[in-house]
């Protein structure tokens, strides 16, 4: 087969890179007999193989909108005799002459419309029910993705299907030296409280401020908020740092920044409890990551995160301050709960390997091209 792979955008920072490079590692490293080309906007030396069956095609655009018009107008001739194009973030291109499979990763957009911008809106409203109802495999993250996209938009029930996201080796429990280092770089105390993704309105930071604010003399002396990660321009969350200064806390939360992929597993590692408190999400890879880690996890239920976490977790089904909160001091309060919840959380993430991934997603290119 000569496969096609549109990942345009992997290069932004978060959860669609990182499910992306979970699959195309391993699947490049178990299929070294078909052909593939891989569009993306920067060059990727962990999809370089032995085998030389993999080739890099780098779009000369970053920009979002130029970037989509510029595929729309180079793909369709380009990929002339390819058997396949797998769409692994979600936006197509029309008139490609292969089959076509798209990855959704959520449908947050239209779940919440009132925290996107009205051109995310429409697009998802109109141009994505196009690129759903024409490809010939719609792959959902989770049960409940693949529920909304049945919700919002016609796809044939036997269209879509469901493949989970796997892990990255890299996220295991840390050594105590390590926890101890990395401590002593971001001058971070022995209790911390630890937050990792974007900051943007969809993660309801500004509620787990007022949670930890709530609790926090309950909670041992010296105990912080660290919140990890970048800023997501298009869904900057003002109330967030007004939150922060109304509630006197600029001492006790620490933005650490975009963390490294080495530095995720060990701040989760010594991490009193992690905690997310997102409104939505398609999957919850961040929570999984968590739990790998050994990290007691509290999380709202936000859509498909209560599916990956399962019964490992404190699952908060309607957060508001109160329950968060409440929920919060049950597991940094009880050192027995926490332990029960690092192993559950460690057996919980060990059920999702990116190699299974990887031999799911290959058998499906050989369903579709072989007119399953």
């Amino acid at each position: 087969m000569r496969i096609a792979i549109e990942a345009l955008g992997i290069h932004y920072v978060g959860g669609g890179r990182t499910a992306t490079l979970n699959l195309l590692e391993p699947l490049f490293e178990l299929d070294t007999e078909n052909e593939y080309l891989v569009l993306l906007t920067q060059p990727e030396p962990s999809l370089q193989t032995p085998a030389g069956n993999v080739r890099q095609w780098i779009a000369p655009l970053r920009n979002r909108v130029l970037l989509r018009l510029w595929a729309q107008l180079v793909l369709p001739p380009a990929l002339r005799g390819y058997d396949l194009t797998h769409f692994v973030k979600m936006m197509g291109v029309f008139g490609v002459p292969t089959r076509t499979v798209v990855t959704m990763y959520d449908v947050t957009t239209l779940v919440h419309p009132e925290i996107f911008p009205w051109l995310d809106v429409w697009y998802w409203r109109t141009l994505q029910k196009r690129t759903l109802v024409t490809a010939d495999m719609v792959i959902a993250i989770s049960q409940n993705t693949a529920r909304e996209v049945a919700r919002f938009y016609p796809v044939r029930p036997e269209r879509l299907t469901v493949i989970y996201p796997g892990l990255g080796p890299q996220f295991r429990p840390a050594s105590a030296a390590d926890i101890a280092d990395f401590r002593r770089r971001y001058s971070l105390p022995v209790d911390y409280i630890a937050f990792v993704g974007h900051l943007e309105r969809k993660k309801n930071l500004s509620m787990l401020v007022e949670a930890f604010a709530q609790i926090r003399n309950q909670l041992c002396p010296g105990t912080k908020l660290v919140l990890a990660g970048e800023e997501y321009p298009r869904m900057r969350d003002p109330s967030l740092y007004a939150a922060i200064d109304a509630l006197n806390l600029r001492d006790d939360v620490i933005f650490t920044g975009r963390l490294s992929d080495s530095d995720v597993p060990v701040l989760f590692s010594g991490a009193q409890a992690a905690v997310f408190p997102s409104l939505h999400e398609g999957f919850g890879l961040s929570p999984l990551e968590a739990l790998a880690c050994g990290a007691p996890l509290i999380t709202s239920a936000a859509g498909a995160v209560s599916e990956a976490v399962g019964d490992a977790a404190e699952v908060v089904v309607a957060p508001d301050t109160a329950s968060f909160g409440a929920a919060l001091l049950r597991v940094a309060g009880d050192e027995g709960r926490r332990r029960d919840l690092r192993r559950r959380g460690l057996e919980q993430a060990a059920r999702f390997t990116r190699e299974q991934t990887a031999r799911q997603t290959l058998a499906l290119y050989r369903e579709v091209v072989n007119g399953r």
